[in-house]
């Protein structure tokens, strides 16, 4: 049977911050920000804007599918490789309202996956074995339910304490290779 991967979107396989930074300068050439700015997981506050307008650059972000970058090359591999591993399952907490910009955004990067959840306020609610995830959040709210959290590494997830159930991976092959040597060895 394998086991169940909730593998996150944004920040994790899509370069969504690299282009809501790019939004944002544009059109707040006084106030740049980069990437590596971004210290914390609610960095918008720090910037004077609400979580709607927050969330307007967002809505930008994923209209603009085409022009979004992934995260790491070769996506489509490295998702089958941890399909080879059991069910991976892309899980998102991006309003539902992008669901035909996400598709399509996955399909052009040939990423093939069992099921597509968006919406998810509190992934730890779901009933997967393993998540691969950027928000120091998750990870903390995943890891008090003794589940792993494969921690994407972002400047707005370095300050986050570790613990026995989270991991800092730097991409999905390093995410493979802790599942198969760390987490759940057994499995191949």
């Amino acid at each position: 049977m394998g086991v169940r991967i909730a593998l996150d979107l944004d920040g994790v396989l899509s370069d969504s911050m690299g282009s809501w930074v790019r939004i944002w300068n544009s059109r707040h050439p006084y106030r740049q920000i980069t990437v590596e700015d971004i210290r914390e997981w609610d960095f918008w506050r720090g910037l004077g804007i609400s979580r709607e307008e927050f969330n307007a650059v967002f809505d930008e972000v994923w209209r603009g599918w085409r022009d979004l970058a992934p995260l790491e090359d070769d996506l489509g591999r490295k998702v089958a490789r941890l399909s080879a591993l059991g069910r991976v399952d892309i899980v998102s907490g991006r309003t539902p309202r992008h669901l035909p910009y996400v598709k399509s955004w996955l399909k052009r990067h040939k990423i093939r996956y069992s099921s597509l959840i968006l919406g998810v306020s509190r992934k730890s609610s779901l009933n997967h074995d393993i998540f691969i995830d950027d928000s120091p959040v998750e990870a903390l709210s995943i890891a008090e339910t003794a589940r792993y959290v494969l921690l994407r590494d972002q400047p707005w997830n370095r300050l986050l304490r570790f613990n026995r159930f989270i991991l800092r991976v730097g991409s999905l092959d390093e995410a493979y290779q802790r599942i198969v040597s760390e987490v759940f060895p057994e499995i191949v």
